[in-house]
């Protein structure tokens, strides 16, 4: 939840809010008089943050999945990227051109006397009542219209690309926005108080603002009011440690333990207390119920932060898929031919050896795409952890092919 306060202006009407827990994030949104359901026209927002969040969105709608999105993060160190973006699902929104938005004066990165560095976003979107080819629509008239937040803390992006990669959230949420209270009056479209005006390419309600002390704020102690709520929510609080342990037991199945068992064969070893082929069933049935619970973690993460369709669970699951369903009955199969045979190269040995490669070293890459969904160098992707589980997976995965 988030406070709901309201400080009604004399004038300009903004809606404005900051999800919980950083009050130092604002929404802004403001609609023209003039912009109507059957005159569409723009709508102006605001979105600021501190610079200590890697990127930080709003989205038009109640979920990702047909959502009409805006990311904000830094393209330098005085300078801001907003990315338009179409929520396609549960999964990284992806860059649309088709959103006409304009940056206003005012965006950029500024500090302030308290030395804390904020980046804003004022701009102006000429057709975000629709969006989607008209999957998504807003009327200004709507009084509980809702709107999806997120954002997440961690090292700079530092990029002008419009389609940056962007890691998974630390926080998201929902608000109901009035937006009959979200009114910009005539007399403010050529960006003076006077009584009349012009809606114009220069007009900017967000000259002189003040989001704390100069707009509608929405929030919620009071959900469900007729003004607005916001629900936030964010990864659970043991996420971080959830996926130590998902990368830890993952990272030593696929590094080390299933590459161990599958050398064990062919190395002519002996004075061995039990045979080799008990040895290497051994080895690979443990790491295989180390991958198990690697996997449940895996599976509770990637619901949690509403990546069930990305890449990396979804490749995660056909490894496992393999690794649980087909592995051990090919290894059987091939234990029972050699019995029989005396060969341990038929062609389901051959087969069991090649699958069970490319299975583990599929892993071992997915490995690194895990690392690049959680954010390399974020609180959830340390750099150190990356590098280190690219040297080891690296010589060992020369040395196992």
């Amino acid at each position: 939840s988030s406070i709901i306060s309201f400080s009604p202006p004399t004038t300009l009407t903004t809606n404005s809010t900051s999800p919980n827990p950083n009050p130092n994030i604002t929404y802004s949104l403001t609609i023209p008089n003039t912009t109507t359901p059957t005159h569409p026209g723009p709508i102006y927002i605001q979105i600021t943050a501190p610079t200590t969040i890697q990127w930080i969105g709003l989205g038009q709608g109640s979920q990702m999945t047909d959502s009409n999105m805006f990311i904000l993060y830094t393209s330098s160190s005085s300078k801001i990227t907003l990315s338009p973006r179409s929520g396609l699902g549960h999964f990284e929104p992806q860059y649309t051109s088709a959103t006409q938005i304009t940056l206003l004066p005012g965006t950029g990165i500024t500090t302030n006397q308290a030395n804390i560095t904020t980046m804003t976003a004022n701009f102006r979107c000429d057709n975000c009542l629709t969006w989607q080819d008209g999957t998504g629509r807003m009327s200004p008239l709507d009084p509980n219209f809702p709107f999806i937040w997120a954002y997440k803390i961690g090292v700079p992006i530092d990029s002008a690309a419009l389609d940056a990669d962007i890691s998974i959230h630390d926080y998201m949420g929902q608000i109901r926005v009035d937006l009959t209270k979200a009114s910009l009056p005539e007399r403010f479209y050529s960006g003076s108080n006077s009584t009349t005006g012009n809606l114009n390419d220069t007009t900017n309600p967000f000259l002189d603002y003040n989001p704390l002390t100069d707009s509608l704020r929405v929030g919620t102690d009071t959900p469900d009011t007729d003004t607005g709520s916001m629900m936030g929510s964010h990864i659970p609080k043991n996420m971080k440690q959830v996926l130590i342990a998902h990368a830890t037991l993952m990272g030593l199945a696929f590094g080390i333990l299933f590459p161990l068992g599958a050398v064990l064969m062919p190395i002519p070893i002996s004075s061995l207390p039990v045979r080799k082929i008990f040895l290497h069933a051994g080895i690979q049935l443990f790491a295989l119920g180390v991958t198990l619970a690697g996997f449940g973690a895996g599976v509770y993460i990637a619901h949690a932060a509403g990546q069930l369709s990305n890449p990396h669970p979804i490749i995660g699951i056909v490894v496992v898929g393999v690794l649980v369903l087909v592995q051990p009955v090919l290894g059987i199969v091939q234990h029972r031919e050699y019995k029989k045979t005396g060969n341990p190269g038929g062609k389901v040995g051959v087969l069991h050896r090649w699958v069970g490669r490319g299975v583990v070293v599929l892993g071992m890459i997915n490995g690194g795409l895990g690392f690049r969904l959680a954010g390399v160098g974020g609180g959830f992707a340390p750099k150190g952890a990356v590098v280190g589980y690219s040297v080891v997976v690296g010589v060992v995965g020369v040395g196992y092919l």
